[in-house]
């Protein structure tokens, strides 16, 4: 029985942490500071922000919507970035929805490429995920 109990403990526990690593990496991306997938920088390295991201997706399809949901609404420009592609994967007819908004947005989203740091209308972000799914 202690067995049991022990188990069912550091069930709990882990799964609170899990709970705690997803809303810091919604915390996170609110405010992120660049939209990138992929390596980025001298280094090639992988951003916080598709970390992030990662999280968030591996999230049971609820929570991630709704997180992905709240980032489009509240968010800075990168976060409704990372917010569309997010909705791309776990609600294909809300992603729609959202790219016909952000079609009439002047927003620059703060992206990058390998070495290249630029900013792109989030429209055209919008664009190229309902284009092809690279975003860019």
């Amino acid at each position: 029985m202690k067995r049991w109990v022990m188990v069912l403990l550091l069930l709990c526990g882990t799964l609170a942490w899990a709970d705690d690593l997803a809303d810091a990496a919604i915390q996170r991306l609110s405010t992120v500071s660049m939209y990138a997938f992929g390596g980025v920088g001298f280094v090639g390295r992988i951003t916080q922000g598709e970390l992030d991201f990662r999280i968030v997706v591996a999230q049971p399809r609820e929570v991630a919507e709704a997180a992905f949901e709240k980032l489009y609404a509240s968010g800075n420009p990168q976060a409704e970035a990372y917010a569309l592609a997010g909705m791309k994967k776990m609600n294909p007819a809300r992603f729609k929805e959202l790219v016909m908004l952000a079609e009439g947005s002047t927003q620059e989203v703060r992206t990058g490429r390998g070495c290249i740091i630029s900013r792109e209308p989030l429209r055209q972000i919008a664009q190229g995920l309902d284009r092809d799914g690279s975003g860019r």
